[in-house]
């Protein structure tokens, strides 16, 4: 029996965003209808134009969700805001479709939140499906992490302090623990600190929207918390994302340079950009030379090229669909229970 309600005292509006990963989204509902039990629940699912049937299981599946059927990929930005738009909670639950709840995630992190009106949001300790711990959780970019974390001195020092810092990697996550920049794969946001309108800047359609958010919420002097006994299994690299050119990585190399330009200003984004393309340079030239020894095969250094140009010129692979008006809801089919 579900246990979703739809009532003016929803506890929580969970938002999945899907494309193209029909069985997963399955197993992720699965577990939502059966993890909020004590927890008036909304679910917003957002389909993004799959090809695989996705919008016509949530339709038949699972009736009592509030479906949304884009024609076309509007990108995880414009999606979660036609959501939010839709949302009725008191809190926001942004959920990936390659996730599946455990236990009562749900229940432990609105209790946690309930506890204290200081406590803007929290997120759940994330496990692969053999049980092991995934490191998503992050601390804002800066400069001493972006050195290390996106050049060829990753692979200089794969183990340097400031990688460990950024990606967290000393944290033991089973305690308590604020977090910087927690992933949008499970994040539960306390309604009455986000905007009213537009929870997500779509100037990052795919890309850098949830550390944006993240950075306007700190900025705001809210904190986020990673709260221990919430868990949640993810199927990391297994959503939409892995079915774009180069896993996404240029797009998301143009996405950091967007976040630089709004924050630290042309001038450090320019420099960011010009350190990224110094960087392009030393890779292609190392995978040239692995090609000419016969480590490498030429046609990985051509898409390898390709990814490079992309990045230096600016052009992302996703675009937003022409057809889509300014109105959030254009081009949409909204399907209630």
């Amino acid at each position: 029996m579900t246990k979703v309600h739809h009532n003016s005292t929803t506890d929580v509006s969970i938002i999945i965003v899907n494309w193209n990963t029909r069985s997963l989204l399955e197993r992720c509902l699965s577990s939502v209808m059966a993890g909020v039990d004590g927890v008036a629940t909304q679910v917003l699912v957002v389909d993004n134009g799959s090809r695989d049937g996705s919008a016509e299981l949530v339709a038949s599946g699972f009736p009592e969700v509030d479906l949304v059927r884009n024609q076309e990929n509007a990108g995880f930005a414009r999606a979660n805001n036609q959501a939010f738009a839709m949302a009725r909670g008191r809190y926001v639950l942004l959920l990936n479709p390659d996730t599946e709840l455990r236990n009562d995630a749900v229940r432990q992190m609105v209790q946690f939140l309930d506890a204290d009106p200081r406590r803007a949001g929290a997120t759940a300790v994330l496990r692969n499906p053999d049980g092991t711990l995934q490191r998503y959780h992050k601390r804002l970019p800066r400069w001493r992490f972006i050195l290390w974390s996106e050049t060829v001195l990753r692979n200089a020092a794969p183990g340097n302090r400031r990688l460990r810092e950024f990606y967290m990697l000393d944290e033991p996550f089973d305690v308590l623990t604020e977090v910087e920049q927690p992933p949008a794969a499970c994040l539960m946001l306390r309604r009455s600190v986000l905007p009213p309108v537009g929870l997500f800047d779509e100037r990052f359609p795919i890309f850098y929207n949830d550390v944006d958010l993240c950075r306007r919420l700190r900025d705001s002097g809210h904190r986020l918390f990673l709260l221990p006994q919430a868990e949640v299994m993810h199927h990391g690299g297994a959503g939409g994302v892995g079915a774009m050119p180069d896993q996404g990585v240029a797009d998301s190399l143009i996405g950091l340079i967007r976040y630089y330009r709004k924050y630290e200003g042309l001038v450090s984004a320019g420099m960011l950009w010009l350190m990224l393309n110094v960087n392009s340079v030393f890779v292609l030239a190392g995978g040239l030379l692995k090609v000419l020894g016969g480590c490498r095969s030429l046609q990985w250094w051509t898409r390898e090229a390709a990814k490079r140009a992309r990045l230096a010129l600016g052009r992302e692979a996703f675009h937003y669909p022409k057809d889509m008006r300014t109105d959030l809801m254009a081009g949409a089919v909204v399907c209630r229970p």
